[in-house]
């Protein structure tokens, strides 16, 4: 891959605006997708953004810098397009059909599901028909998804035993 490949694919700003939810802004990307970004967690553990805090108006007067490369605001913060990205896809909520896609791509059986999330298979099956899977789930199956390592450090097979009456062994 080149490196013009490379910055070819980062994200890039397009528009930029401060949202009504406090600390939250609407952004416009290059790509026409548009996101809504929640930067209460960056403001408040930040000891730079942490101004933010306590002056919100400041906060509001955001704009793209660098071609799209970012956003910044007038006292000289800026934080990256890539970055924020993240911050909008790790906040987009995450169906319950996700964890069924999660599950056939790995092979996985309920069982198996279960005990990599420390769950019953009862929750795991009320967990695929939500319209929402629960904030640690989402985290963990994107993180699944980013470092296979991670998931392989956790799996661990479970061998199912089949269900009902054992089938009566026939003489000769």
């Amino acid at each position: 891959m080149s490196l013009e490949t490379d910055m070819s694919s980062l994200p890039r700003v397009k528009a930029v605006s401060a949202a009504k939810a406090p600390l939250t802004l609407k952004v416009e990307w290059a790509d026409g997708r548009r996101s809504t970004v929640d930067l209460t967690g960056l403001v408040y553990s930040s000891k730079h953004f942490r101004i933010f805090a306590d002056h919100p108006d400041k906060f509001r007067q955001v704009k793209p810098v660098n071609w799209g490369d970012g956003i910044g605001w007038e006292n000289g913060l800026d934080y990256s397009a890539n970055t924020l990205r993240t911050l909008a896809d790790e906040q987009l909520p995450m169906p319950g059909k996700y964890l069924l896609l999660f599950e056939k791509q790995r092979s996985l059986h309920i069982e198996e599901t279960a005990h990599l999330f420390s769950v019953t298979a009862r929750t795991i099956k009320n967990w695929r028909n939500q319209p929402e899977l629960p904030l640690t789930v989402c985290i963990a199956l994107r993180q699944f998804e980013h470092d296979p390592t991670l998931f392989a450090a956790h799996y661990r097979p479970i061998e199912v035993k089949p269900r009902g009456r054992p089938k009566e062994k026939r003489s000769a």
